[in-house]
């Protein structure tokens, strides 16, 4: 997936800041947002680890975004913790 087509997701998906306790759709965003530009650096220094890293992220956009869309619940503290976990890898 390029970086390009990821952008368009994470802006299509892009309502997501971090509030101190608990996660919600905009502190997801705000992460994801994170997550984006350290892939942008990652994928200048090291483009097979950026790739495999994109693949991880993939995984977690397409995990919320079916739910996203036709308005279930989603879990915004188990997605947060995804992309601290993938921005932890990012760097």
């Amino acid at each position: 997936m390029s970086f390009v087509k990821f952008g368009l997701v994470l802006g299509f998906c892009g309502m997501i800041a971090a509030p101190a306790l608990a996660c919600d759709q905009q502190g997801a965003m705000a992460k994801a947002t994170q997550l984006s530009q350290l892939m942008q650096a990652k994928m200048a220094k090291d483009a097979s680890a950026a790739q495999a890293l994109a693949t991880k992220m993939q995984a977690t956009v397409q995990s919320y975004q079916g739910k996203l869309t036709s308005g279930q619940t989603i879990d915004w503290d188990t997605v947060c913790k995804q992309y601290d976990d993938l921005i932890k890898d990012a760097q």
